[in-house]
């Protein structure tokens, strides 16, 4: 099974993030694209997916260089983060994706970061639905991520899995501590998105209808939650 990759970079605050600026003392936008070849992409391993779209502002198709296997897509008009996502509706297809969020840094406990990836897809071929990676986050940190809960899953992967029944956006200690305690986590720590994912299609069929609908999800973490409950 092949695989597409999509990464949202269209936000304002996104030109100026470290590891994207790190290369040269100019670069902005265009060194997401070097990002996405070296997490994707890596030159000294089979390429983890076909073909990368990134989310841009429009207007900023010039500070991109030029890769076969990068196609740019402008945000119009721009309506968040949900909104950036359902742009490349058309180029995912019918067809399952990996999602990366443009705006983390990923590091690898042992090795390359492109290892990240390559677990996450593999868990994916294995249980054959959305997968999502998460990492144990104290409490302090909440205000920045997404956050599950849910039961304990027997799986083929050497990770610990999770059958995940709640999604919450960003939520407050007290929303954490009533509806998104793990067992398995010490006091205080709860599971936050590490802004890498592999979906179905299922998850551009609910951004659809949301949007068609004209009541679209909020956060990807709504329509997340859509999704587990399907």
């Amino acid at each position: 099974m092949s695989f597409s990759a999509v990464i949202t970079a269209a936000a304002p605050k996104q030109r100026h993030l470290l590891h994207q600026t790190l290369a040269k003392e100019d670069a902005q936008l265009e060194t997401i694209a070097q990002f996405a070849i070296q997490l994707l992409m890596p030159g000294d391993h089979e390429p983890l997916v076909d073909r990368v779209a990134i989310i841009i502002p429009k207007g900023d198709r010039e500070r991109f260089p030029e890769h076969r296997n990068i196609t740019l897509i402008e945000q119009e008009p721009p309506l968040g983060y949900v909104q950036a996502l359902y742009q490349a509706r058309e180029f995912v297809g019918d067809a399952p994706f990996v999602h990366v969020v443009g705006d983390h840094f990923y590091l690898a406990n042992q090795g390359p970061a492109w290892t990240l990836a390559e677990a996450l897809i593999e868990v994916f071929r294995q249980e054959g639905s959305s997968v999502s990676a998460v990492q144990p986050t104290r409490e302090s940190l909440l205000p920045y991520f997404g956050a599950v809960a849910g039961a304990p899953k027997v799986g083929k992967s050497a990770l610990p899995l999770y059958s995940i029944d709640t999604v919450v956006e960003k939520p407050t200690p007290t929303e954490a501590e009533q509806r998104l305690i793990v067992p398995s986590l010490r006091a205080g720590h709860y599971l936050c998105f590490f802004g890498l994912h592999v979906f179905t299609p299922t998850l551009m069929q609910i951004l659809k209808e949301g949007f068609d609908s004209g009541n679209p999800p909020a956060t990807l973490s709504d329509a997340l939650q859509t999704l587990a409950s399907r």
